[in-house]
Order: C-alpha cells, then structure tokens, then sequence
C-alpha cells in the first residue's frame, strides 16, 4: 500500500530538527537540505520524508546524493 507522507510547515521541521528558520535556509541554499514545496505564494510545506531521510544521513550526504552525476 502506497502510503501518503505528512508536509510539515517551517516550524514542524524547526522543532524535528533543533534548527533556526535562517539554518534551515542556508543549508538549502547550500544544497544540504531538501527544497520544499510551494503551496501559494506564501506557503510552502517539506514532505516529511525529505526531513526524516535528512536526520538519518546528514546534511553533507543529502548534498552528495542529490548533486547531478557527472
């Protein structure tokens, strides 16, 4: 069964991880953290298996796995 994953909102993602809103900017910036989804023009949600995946190998292998190939 295909199962349907939670969005979590800046603050769900802030209280999993321990992390500023500005932290969580400048590792997506920096590409070690998943980009989020736009909802409207003033919403966006990360799909809760994006941030569990990133807490259970890091930032710098989120990075890694999601630079193009070569």
């Amino acid at each position: 069964m295909n199962e349907m994953s939670q969005l979590l909102t800046v603050k769900e993602v802030q209280s999993r991880l321990g992390w500023s809103r500005a932290t969580i900017y400048r590792h997506m910036s920096a590409g070690q953290f998943p980009k989020p989804r736009r909802l409207s023009s003033g919403s966006v949600r990360w799909d809760q298996r994006d941030i569990e995946e990133l807490i259970r190998i890091g930032t710098d292998a989120w990075k890694e796995q999601s630079e193009p190939a070569l």
